[in-house]
């Protein structure tokens, strides 16, 4: 075996990354590589003999010399001070955090240990920022969680209280249609009816988006038969839409599909909804299109359309395409419930559009497995 000169040993320690110190078992120095110098501020030669609880706080020394000597008395491989803060002492008197692993030296002659030291101060201040952070998060999830709960109780009391007087003044708009029948009376009543029905309508949006918002409606999946909702919307719309004078085309659809019935349905009654709003003459058609594992539902017009660079606003609240094509059509919210209903029940909505030809909204879910449930509830409506 050939032997490492001592030279080159010195220099091989000398290039580690860690400080590095052989000590008896007196914790007497007997060596120290460059970097325990540089660690500690210490000049090589005042630290060779020196006692290894020289670089160490004060209040640490007493102690430290019982667990030199278990050491001792039982030496092997393995980190110090496991699962306690350890800290060492510069020249300056200053105080830093470290790791020390230790290492009994055999066929010497005696017992000699080698300890690596390790400064760790950067991590320990990464581990205290993480451990400040996580309890900033942990206290800003309270009180998400606080003003989320705030905020469910708000809107139960709005659905409730808000709805409750507009309900009361709609009554009287009817006792007093009875009751007054000159023209001008009759057509003052007609506004005020029609006024009574778009704050409803607004309230009822606002109260929806605020519902989903908090995370007050909860999905319940089930199979379903798409044809059962589809002539629920038939029964809906087929007065709206002839109002208007429009075609409106609802086509059978077999099979089921699995999602919420109930907030399928209120996507398509929005999007529904929004395409009779924006067709002026021609059709308003729903229909599906069957896939193996899919079931594709399209809400196609013949409307004013959507200009490209509208489309990526089209779901925001308040936002409409163009001038209202009517004063009574709405607020521009349905479709941003639309979107949140979509990303509740995380399914793809797709949007179709050239101006002056009309728009298709598509919707995709998942097949059924052929167990419909005949009948949904409106629950979360």
């Amino acid at each position: 075996m050939i032997a490492i000169p001592p030279a080159l040993a010195r220099r091989v320690l000398d290039a580690a990354p860690d400080a590095m110190v052989i000590i008896d078992t007196f914790g007497t120095i007997w060596f120290a590589n460059r970097q325990v110098s540089v660690l500690f501020g210490h000049a090589h030669d005042a630290i060779i003999g020196e006692s290894i609880e020289s670089l160490m706080p004060e209040r640490f020394r007493t102690q430290h010399v019982g667990h030199r000597g278990r050491f001792v008395g039982n030496a092997r491989v393995r980190p110090m001070g496991t699962g306690i803060d350890l800290y060492g002492q510069r020249r300056d008197g200053t105080e830093f955090p470290l790791e020390v692993s230790l290492s009994p030296i055999e066929d010497v002659g005696q017992t000699l240990i080698a300890a690596a030291i390790r400064d760790v101060s950067d991590r320990k201040r990464v581990e205290a920022e993480l451990i400040v952070a996580r309890d900033a998060i942990e206290a800003m999830r309270e009180l998400a969680d606080r003003a989320n709960q705030g905020r469910k109780r708000f809107l139960e009391a709005a659905s409730h209280d808000l709805r409750q007087p507009l309900q009361t003044v709609a009554h009287l708009n009817d006792t007093l249609r009875q009751l007054l029948t000159t023209p001008a009376a009759v057509d003052a009543l007609a506004r005020q009816e029609q006024a009574i029905g778009e704050v409803s309508r607004l309230l009822n949006a606002l109260i929806d988006i605020g519902k989903l918002d908090a995370g007050a409606i909860k999905p319940e999946p089930t199979d379903f038969r798409v044809a059962t909702l589809f002539e629920e919307l038939r029964a809906e719309f087929t007065g709206v839409a002839a109002i208007k004078g429009l075609q409106l085309e609802i086509e059978t659809c077999d099979g089921s599909a699995h999602s919420d019935p109930t907030l399928v349905e209120h996507i398509l009654r929005n999007l529904m909804s929004n395409a009779i709003k924006y067709t002026r003459e021609g059709r308003v058609r729903l229909y599906c299109l069957r896939e193996s594992a899919f079931v594709r539902i399209e809400v196609v017009d013949t409307g004013v359309g959507i200009p490209p660079d509208q489309v990526p606003y089209i779901f925001d609240e308040f936002h409409q395409v163009g001038p209202a094509v009517s004063s009574h059509d709405g607020y521009g919210l349905g479709l941003s419930i639309v979107q949140r209903l979509t990303k509740l029940l995380k399914l793809e909505i797709e949007v179709r559009s050239e101006v002056g030809r009309g728009s298709a909204f598509t919707i995709v879910l998942p097949a059924g497995n052929g167990r419909a449930n005949p009948e949904h509830s409106a629950a979360h409506r």
